[in-house]
């Protein structure tokens, strides 16, 4: 059986899996078996090795993100199978995972992907697309996590794990500069607070910017477009209060606050709503842009969390996780893709949310059992609107040109509940069973207000929609209410074989309702269209068969996981734009229906010689819509493909390790493969993006003592040009917009370790 294991791994290295234990970070440990050291991760809110832990993750060391490049949450797309994630229109991380997520920016809309900040459930994708700063590791959980996990994981969770105090002193500085004007310095302290190591604490300070990627056209706005200037940091106390009870703060804090923002590039003619735009083609490059209304954009996002662990015997522990946190985003975007003042899209956030989490865990040799309690808070303003001071055609050429604003308050808050419990029994020294269920109950209430006018002058909302009435015809004042409640169950079973782990999973995922956060721009003055569009939106279910193999070579030099899954998705909460039959701006945000995904995930590590290391993946998705009803009730499921949904993800990456006498260089080199896919709901053609590769290089020193690191690193080497994110918006204003991948950079950096 071992023989068959060998022949497998070799026909498949080229084409499969993803980096699934720490690779060593000095010259002496590059001389030990390459998987000696496992991953240990906490997937099933419990320490277990990654190779044991019978379900579909993915994990990241902190060596495998320093050497793959990975400075934030995007870096994960080209190396996880079946993982498509990006930064959004308006600083939100857009997140997918096997054809399941959530693309809308706006704050009425929850991800579909949760994201998890040491433990801490993040609520809004604004400030969810996060830097890599003194990080452990990443778990990438595909599949739906309705059992132990808390909100909106119907697709699956990412978990970022920040590297914990330790006794071990520790001082590191980083430099590093790059083209487009790059500049990134860290700084960790990490260290003993008291002398009997009770109070342990590390701090962890970044600062990263770079020019814009894009050149402005428009030069009254700025030359480039896009830059970075942020500032983050992050500080953790460990206390040891007793020998039972350990306590550990932790806080941060980070900043972007840039020039301007990033506008995506227009890839269809237009807009046709002006005589002087009307024309225009599409931009000539990916790397140019026309942008007046790119002024604002800054994101503030910061919490605390305060976990404490009670030992209350040998076999059971309390634990609570307090948690507060706070995201203030403004953005100006210009969406028309000119120099004309039509279609500029404002936003300014402010976001603060609170939880409480109360687990009671048991374990012995063979049992172990979870049983918890979940409470989540959250209030969200959101003001936004459209900016235009130039006439545009609202009669279809037939001269009757009017200027056209809006604006809008959304006040929403959110109040979740759950109570859950899993269990996992050895029923045999081979055999684990595992049950799970969980009791979800959402509370929302949306308070919107909103008008528009045919006036050059910006609207100020309460003026034009005050508390006693307006005699705005689009005034609009709606305070919207709605519960949402769900189980969520789990099942699976477990074979410890001799050829490996062999699993099964069945698992029920669930996303809350709500309402339509953009109320009033289609026909605000019918109470019927109001009416229609103030109904709440179905919450969203995912039911997901998965079967899955585990399995290593005895002497560690490779490890390989394989996982087939099928989910069965009903009601998706889709976002797409439209026009009213008047030719005004109208969003549709509804219940697609039900769509089914199928697919495959396979991920190798292995030492394929001495010094020679090679980490690969494959992932297939077959994401299909079975009904969907268009806003004309038409079924339009045959003629669309989901969104964020390549059949065909891959990745393979090389290091191989050069020793010296006074420490070793290390080569790598990675390449990342995804074939076509749409991004958006109506799969405009022009926003369809065909396969691509990016390649990504490096080579680094470090010394015998691990002192010094210098690594030099260039990311997309072959300057590939790939979209990102897209708007087809040629109903209203008439143009389709593409947010592209970052070209080719460069960046040096030097580390040195003082302790």
């Amino acid at each position: 059986m071992r023989h068959r294991s060998y022949v497998l791994a070799a026909a498949i290295t080229p084409w499969i899996a993803t980096p699934v234990a720490a690779q060593p970070e000095s010259a002496q440990a590059d001389a030990r078996p390459a998987f000696e050291e496992e991953i240990v991760v906490t997937a099933r809110k419990r320490d277990e090795k990654l190779i044991e832990t019978p379900l579909s993750v993915s994990a990241l060391s902190s060596s495998d993100l320093d050497r793959r490049q990975v400075d934030d949450l995007g870096g994960l797309r080209d190396i996880v199978p079946n993982l498509s994630v990006n930064m959004g229109d308006a600083a939100n991380a857009i997140v997918y995972i096997r054809g399941v997520g959530q693309r809308d920016s706006l704050s009425f809309a929850d991800p579909g992907v949760g994201i998890y900040l040491d433990d801490v459930y993040l609520g809004r994708s604004q400030g969810a697309f996060l830097e890599v700063i003194d990080i452990e590791r990443i778990e990438v959980l595909r599949g739906p996590q309705g059992t132990l996990y808390g909100r909106n994981t119907i697709g699956g969770a990412i978990k970022y794990v920040s590297v914990p105090p330790s006794p071990e002193p520790e001082f590191s500085v980083e430099a590093g500069l790059g083209d487009f004007s790059q500049r990134a310095a860290r700084v960790v302290w990490n260290g003993r607070l008291s002398p009997d190591d009770s109070l342990l604490g590390r701090v962890s300070i970044a600062y990263g910017s770079h020019g814009g990627y894009r050149e402005n056209t428009y030069p009254a706005a700025g030359q480039t477009d896009g830059d970075k200037n942020l500032f983050a940091w992050r500080g953790q106390l460990d206390f040891a209060a007793t020998d039972r009870l350990t306590l550990r703060l932790i806080i941060d804090q980070s900043e972007n606050d840039p020039q301007r923002s990033t506008t995506p590039v227009r890839v269809t003619s237009g807009p046709g709503l002006v005589a002087a735009t009307a024309q225009k083609p599409a931009s000539p490059s990916t790397t140019q842009v026309e942008a007046d209304f790119n002024d604002v954009e800054r994101l503030q996002v910061g919490g605390a969390s305060l976990a404490a662990d009670f030992a209350v015997s040998d076999l059971v522990t309390f634990r609570s996780t307090t948690a507060h946190r706070a995201v203030q985003h403004q953005t100006h975007i210009d969406l028309d893709g000119t120099g004309h003042e039509i279609f500029g899209v404002l936003v300014d956030q402010d976001q603060q949310q609170f939880s409480q989490e109360f687990q009671l865990s048991y374990a012995s040799e063979d049992f172990q059992g979870l049983l918890g309690v979940y409470w989540f808070s959250e209030d969200d303003v959101t003001p936004d609107g459209i900016r235009n001071t130039e006439p545009i055609d609202f009669a279809g050429g037939l001269g009757f040109f009017l200027p056209y604003n809006t604006v809008s308050e959304n006040d929403q808050s959110i109040t979740a509940r759950a109570v859950f419990g899993e269990v996992s029994w050895h029923i045999s020294p081979d055999i684990e069973v595992t049950t799970g269920l969980r009791y979800t109950d959402e509370a929302r209430e949306l308070r919107r207000k909103a008008c528009q006018a045919f006036s050059t002058d910006a609207l100020d909302i309460d003026a034009c929609n005050p508390p006693a009435g307006s005699l705005n015809p689009f005034g609009l004042r709606l305070d919207l209410e709605e519960s949402f409640s769900a189980v969520t169950p789990r099942v699976g079973i477990s074979f410890d074989s001799g050829a490996g782990l062999i699993y099964a999973n069945w698992a029920r995922g669930f996303k809350s309702g709500g309402f339509d956060g953009r109320i009033g721009y289609n026909g605000a003055s019918s109470e019927g269209a109001v009416g229609a569009q103030a109904r709440a939106y179905d919450p969203e279910f995912a039911d997901t068969f998965e079967v899955g193999w585990k399995t290593a070579s005895s002497n560690g030099d490779w490890q390989l996981s394989a996982a087939a899954f099928f989910t069965d998705y009903t009601d998706l909460q889709l976002s797409s734009f439209s026009a009213t039959p008047g030719g005004g701006f109208a969003t549709v945000f509804t219940n697609a229906g039900k769509a089914e995904t199928l697919g495959i995930e396979m991920e190798l590590a292995a030492r394929t010689a001495e010094n020679l290391f090679v980490n690969a993946s494959l992932g297939f998705l077959d994401a299909q819509y079975k009904e969907f009803i268009d806003a004309a009730g038409n079924n339009v499921s045959g003629e669309r493909t989901p969104i964020n949904a390549p059949r065909w993800t891959a990745s393979v990456g090389f290091q191989y390790l050069f020793p010296l006498e006074h420490g070793r260089l290390r080569f790598s080199t990675d390449l990342g493969y995804r074939s076509r896919y749409h991004v958006d709901i109506n799969n405009l053609e022009a926003l369809a993006q065909d396969d691509y590769r990016v390649v990504n290089a490096s080579v680094d020193f470090e010394d015998n003592d691990t002192r010094w690191h210098i690594s030099l690193g260039v990311k997309n080497l072959a300057d590939a040009e790939y979209i990102t994110h897209g708007f087809d918006l040629t109903a209203f204003p008439g143009v389709g917009l593409a947010y592209y991948g970052d070209p080719r950079t460069y960046r040096l950096n030097v580390r040195y370790r003082f302790l």
